[in-house]
């Protein structure tokens, strides 16, 4: 199968995670993705106490890529990379805004060696104001976006999410921005600057919940097990079961006859027969559905929400998503063929091409494609002896 990307060459100067994810992503798309890579390799490869090599981290973030090692500082690396430039359709950073032009890098540095080249940049505030060149990580973005104020209980500290949410979506942003920059390359023959942050793209994520203040004056509350602007006006949350936790959504006034009728309690929707009323009773409704959910196990449940349409699901760990049939089916699991670890299960691609899932290609060794491309370029094996040998490559 042909994937989309196919015969689209990307130059990846990403490090870490925001930047290397869009280009995993872009990589599942068909794309050629050429990591450059100081010759120490870039900081993503080091492994974290106890953890084998390469570490999970590198493999999730750079799999299916090609490594060159290229001392940027030096000018004879910089001009093997302005002749890549030439010969790609995509040039991605995630360096601090400015750090790309100090090198000679710069969107207004390399647009004339090819005018249909997409520049994009990650950052981590934005490439203007004055806080533009600060630094931040997966955190900064959570903590500047807001969401870690209506994270966790009423009461509780501002809580971050379980996982790296700012840089994944960060990085969803920048796969998205550079694909809308290879349409317009390929409609106009001009290249375009992208530009995507980790606070820019928490905002995004929260649009209803930010406008929802801004347009009514509304301070929403901490979503708990739930959802701040939900969970008040309906059931949208987490229960715990008799053997562990499920969720309940989308209850409308149909939906909730019939989730009281399953539970046995249908005097619940007798006394609250409409969305107004439950809105106003939230706080009884939960009190008497939490005890009925614990007297029996999840599958229990979900077998009668089935049955009667109510939206719900298990709250699964990592390693019921790791072993659970719907997640392989689609191919968010799959198995990976590594030359160090063998046969490993990692996460896929969220996205499928006529119903399939692209294959996995492990991440690669540090340097192993860089006489191939340099010889690509036109290098002789003594010219590439002579930059190995002074430490450029």
């Amino acid at each position: 199968m042909a994937l989309p990307l196919e015969g689209v060459r990307i130059l990846d100067f990403t490090w870490a995670q925001q930047g290397p994810f869009a280009t995993v992503m872009l990589s599942d798309m068909g794309a050629e993705i050429i990591k450059v890579e100081h010759r120490e390799g870039e900081r993503g490869r080091q492994a974290a106490s106890g953890q084998p090599q390469p570490v999970p981290y590198f493999i999730a973030h750079d799999r299916g890529k090609k490594s060159i090692t290229l001392d940027v500082r030096r000018p004879e690396a910089l001009e093997i990379v302005r002749k890549l430039v030439a010969r790609v359709d995509v040039m991605v950073s995630n360096m601090r805004p400015g750090i790309m032009e100090k090198l000679g890098l710069g969107y207004e540095d390399v647009r004339g060696l090819n005018p249909k080249l997409v520049w994009a940049a990650a950052s981590a505030y934005g490439p203007l104001g004055k806080q533009a060149t600060r630094p931040g990580f997966d955190i900064v973005g959570q903590a500047l976006g807001g969401i870690m104020m209506h994270t966790g209980s009423e009461g509780a500290p501002p809580m971050p999410a379980g996982a790296a949410i700012g840089d994944q979506v960060g990085a969803i942003n920048l796969c998205a921005g550079i694909l809308a920059g290879l349409v317009k390359a390929a409609r106009t023959g001009e290249g375009v600057q992208v530009d995507v942050s980790l606070y820019g793209t928490q905002v995004a994520l929260q649009a209803w919940e930010i406008n929802t203040e801004s347009i009514t004056g509304t301070v929403a509350g901490r979503g708990g097990q739930g959802h701040p602007l939900i969970t008040p006006r309906g059931v949208w949350r987490s229960f715990e079961t008799k053997d562990g936790y499920l969720v309940v959504g989308g209850v409308n006034a149909g939906r909730f006859a019939a989730l009281c009728q399953l539970m046995d309690l249908p005097e619940l929707a007798e006394r609250y027969p409409d969305d107004r009323v439950r809105a106003e009773h939230a706080a009884e409704i939960m009190r008497a559905l939490e005890p009925r959910f614990c007297q029996e196990s999840t599958a229990y449940w979900l077998e009668r929400f089935e049955r009667h349409d109510i939206i719900g699901a298990p709250v699964q760990s990592y390693g019921d998503v790791l072993n659970d049939p719907q997640a392989w089916e689609n191919g968010y699991i799959t198995e990976m063929e590594h030359p160090v670890h063998g046969t490993i299960k990692v996460v896929g691609s969220a996205i499928q091409f006529d119903r399939t899932s692209p294959p996995r290609m492990p991440p690669p060794e540090l340097g192993d494609h860089t006489e191939v491309f340099l010889q690509e370029l036109g290098f002789g094996w003594d010219e590439i002896t002579q930059l190995r040998e002074a430490e450029v490559i």
